[in-house]
Formats: structure tokens, sequence, C-alpha cells
């Protein structure tokens, strides 16, 4: 008798611990949405309407201070009366600036990434994007490691396959995952007491506070804060043409240090 009432005055906390389980699920499976599927998109949209130019900017930007630095370098001889040829400083300059190439380098490399996302992806029909959607939820509430930390090694090797597949649009890997783990590890919450069950309810939700901050966290950096600005063509416009005109600027620059070397070159 005294366990039947355990149970019975454990109830009310261990639904509230079922809940607050659903709603953490459902922040992890918004989090995932915006790292797997928002964020790369907004990375491409970026990449191919800002991202482009930015990297022309960083290029031009560099040949300035190329063409800046080559032109300090033989002017100071000059100065000093010594000869020198017009190609000799290219070895100083490719080592002062080595780090500012590979800068660029990665971010030309990034761009090419963002633009393969492009070229490679299939579009889905709005019945195959619901389906992708609800097998990884399903998958989610089934395989997370937050939801499910005492689950075997096997169900995080399950979850990573399924983000993965999720991150790509892999409909059918995700199909047959949500077939191969169905009735595997079944969720259940054991018999408690009121006490553990009220522990257990301040842990969860501690966790779910845990959760909805990264969410928050999430939404307030690159690239999902960008989302706002792609959407308005007033932003748009307005950042591209100033990214142009930064460019031409640093055009415009490269050609009069150049033109201040060649005029030292003539005179040497």
């Amino acid at each position: 008798m005294k366990n039947t009432q355990t149970h019975n005055t454990a109830t009310r906390p261990i639904k509230d611990i079922v809940e607050a389980r659903s709603r953490i699920a459902d922040l992890l499976l918004e989090i995932d949405n915006i790292v797997l599927q928002i964020n790369p998109q907004l990375e491409t949209e970026y990449a191919t309407k800002i991202g482009y130019l930015e990297n022309d900017l960083f290029k031009w930007q560099l040949a300035a201070r190329r063409a800046k630095r080559r032109y300090m370098l033989a002017q100071a001889r000059a100065n000093s009366g010594m000869a020198f040829e017009a190609d000799e400083f290219e070895a100083q300059l490719d080592e002062e600036l080595a780090e500012w190439e590979n800068l660029l380098a990665q971010s030309i490399e990034d761009f090419l990434r963002a633009a393969e996302r492009v070229v490679g992806s299939r579009p889905m029909s709005p019945f195959e994007s619901r389906e992708l959607k609800h097998l990884h939820r399903e998958l989610i509430k089934r395989l997370h490691p937050d939801l499910h930390p005492d689950l075997p090694e096997e169900a995080l090797r399950f979850f990573m396959v399924a983000q993965a597949a999720y991150k790509s649009g892999d409909l059918d890997t995700l199909r047959a995952l949500a077939v191969a783990t169905e009735g595997m590890w079944e969720e259940s919450i054991p018999d408690m007491t009121e006490d553990e069950a009220s522990i257990e309810l301040e842990l969860v939700l501690a966790h779910e506070r845990v959760v909805e901050q990264q969410l928050q966290e999430l939404k307030q950096t690159n690239p999902y804060a960008l989302k706002e600005k792609l959407e308005d063509g007033t932003w748009l416009i307005n950042r591209i043409t100033q990214l142009k005109d930064q460019i031409e600027e640093q055009k415009a620059a490269v050609q009069a240090y150049d033109e201040r070397f060649a005029e030292l070159v003539r005179r040497n």
C-alpha cells in the first residue's frame, strides 16, 4: 500500500519531467535546424550576394598594401643612393605578406565551398522537406545524447549519421535510420519517490534553461544574425555599393603606388 501511494504522489513531477524533456527536444530540434540547415543556407546566400565582393576587396587591399610597401622599400634605397632591381623586393614582400595571403586563400576557399553547395544541391519538394524535418525530429527524440546520456555508443553512432544525413538533405538515409532504430532504445522514466522525482525535475528544468540559452546565443551570432539583413533589399544594395566603391579606391591606390615605383625604377 505504501509503494502505491509513493508512486501516485510522484505522478505529477514525473508528468512535468516528460513535458520538460519534450520542450528540450523541441529546442534541440530548433538548434539543429539552424546549425545544419539554416546557417549553411545563409552562408551560401551571403557568399553569393556579398562575400565574393568582400573577397575582392580583401584582394585589392592586399595588392595596395604590397604596392605601397614595394614603393617604400624602393624609395629607401633611392634615398640612400643604392641601386636596385625592379623585382628584387618580391621575395621580401612574399614573406612579409604571407599571413595576409593565407587569409585571402582561406576566404576564397570558404567561398568556393559555399558555391559548390549551390551547384551540387538538389531542390527538395515541399513534401520531401516536411518528411525530412519529421524524420529528423523523431530521431532527435530517440537518439540525442543530451536527452539520453545513458544510451550505448551504438546509439551515438546512429545519431551522428542522422545529423550528417539531415545536413546534406539525404532523405533516404534518414528513412533507413528511422526504421533501423525504431524500438531499439525505449524511453522510460523509472518509478521514483516524490523527492526523487522533484530532484530529477529540477535537473531537467536546469538543462532546459541551458539549452534555451544556447539557442538564443546561436540566433545572435553570424550567420544567423545576418538573416534579416539578407532579406532586406535596401541593406543589400547599400552594402554592395559600399563594397564596390571601396574596391575602386583600392584599385586606384595600387595604380598610384605602381606608377610611383615605376618612376623610381626609371630614375634608378
